[in-house]
């Protein structure tokens, strides 16, 4: 039997690198070995030969251009026979559509050389800059914060990043910086800890501005106090 596999995120960003990694497919004891693995990065595309020398090898890095979609990805084994193949589905987003509190640009200031902590197969730091998203709108809706329609938070309520941004670059900077820690009380423990702690400051504001109505904009008197469930409504 032969059983292609591909490891990856849910989402990448339009013109963000994103690792196809097929290296954790394989065959039976009873199967001829792997003599081809091939990857087809969208339907229609064409399969790329990412066989090299061994299984390490068998990944394809790349990158999506034009509007959001969902992509459908292939990846084929072939042994001595027929090749078996296998479709992934990944949501590719457009930065409109992303719409991420923070980005590299303001990791900069706090930590120059921040890219070095890049994963192979990344360049850029989009993933956590999501990650830290869903965490901060989750907080406003365990909290209890609605929209006016007594519906839950999205990102979209937050047509004015500002509102957050600090917020998300500090806990952006955590969530690197601990998933580089191996040990609890080495250099990046530490580095995890103090942003936390910042993410912690710029998240206790008296309130925030949100768009509670859904018409994409901030009037007066929508906001979100920090500390009850109540809304704000001139």
């Amino acid at each position: 039997m032969i059983f292609p596999q591909l490891n990856i995120e849910n989402i990448i960003q339009v013109n963000d690198t994103i690792r196809l990694d097929a290296t954790r497919s394989f065959v039976s004891k009873d199967e001829a070995p792997v003599s081809l693995i091939e990857i087809e990065p969208e339907a229609g595309a064409g399969f790329i030969d990412v066989t090299g020398t061994k299984s390490k090898d068998w990944f394809l890095d790349w990158q999506y251009s034009g509007a959001s979609r969902t992509v459908t990805i292939t990846v084929r084994v072939t042994t001595d026979g027929t090749p078996v193949a296998s479709t992934f589905d990944l949501e590719v987003i457009s930065k409109a559509d992303d719409k991420l509190f923070s980005t590299d640009g303001d990791l900069f200031g706090h930590e120059t050389d921040i890219l070095k902590f890049l994963p192979d197969g990344k360049t850029s730091f989009n993933y956590m800059h999501r990650r830290a998203q869903k965490l901060i709108v989750e907080d406003f809706n365990e909290r209890g914060a609605t929209d006016y329609d007594r519906q839950k938070l999205t990102k979209d309520a937050f047509v004015d990043v500002d509102e957050v941004r600090d917020w998300s670059i500090a806990l952006t900077l955590a969530l690197i910086f601990e998933d580089n820690s191996n040990v609890v009380g080495d250099t990046f423990s530490v580095k995890a800890e103090e942003y936390n702690s910042a993410a912690l400051r710029h998240r206790n504001r008296a309130f925030f501005r949100v768009d509670l109505n859904g018409d994409g904009t901030i009037d007066t008197g929508e906001a979100i106090p920090y500390q009850t469930k109540d809304i704000v409504r001139s």
